[in-house]
């Protein structure tokens, strides 16, 4: 798509470069007719991602590995420190991967059990569980 920029004449007579065609101004072009697009294409591979990640996790379900995928999730919440919950649209546009509360109301998972998470550094245990998601 580069290309296009750099070869085409007549956009730069329109911003008033008619004998030169310089390549940065192509450039600069370029990167501003991309800004827009690539807000659209990283907003619609984000919805293609977290679609892909239900679609995942409805398969484990299928095959009854609920409570395992459940856990699992849990664990990596935990060790990744990452947001426990977020608004809608901003995970939509920003995050890649549906957050914990929407991949386990997914899965209608309930807590039976806390999840220990033992970290090894330190010797010492993290308890959670679903009322404190």
């Amino acid at each position: 798509m580069f290309s296009v920029f750099i070869n085409n004449h007549s956009l730069y007579s329109d911003f008033g470069f008619t004998s030169q065609h310089p390549i940065i101004i192509g450039f600069l072009l370029f990167s501003d007719v991309l800004g827009p697009m690539d807000t659209v294409l990283k907003l619609l591979m984000n919805i293609l991602s977290r679609r892909f990640e239900f679609q995942a996790d409805a398969f484990a379900d299928n095959l009854g590995f609920n409570a395992e995928l459940a856990r699992s999730l849990i664990k990596l919440q935990i060790q990744n420190l990452s947001t426990m919950d977020a608004d809608w649209a901003f995970a939509s546009y920003h995050f890649s991967h549906p957050i914990l509360s929407e991949r386990l109301k997914a899965l209608k998972w309930e807590s039976k059990e806390k999840v220990e998470i033992k970290d090894e550094k330190t010797d010492t245990a993290t308890t959670t569980g679903r009322d404190e998601l």
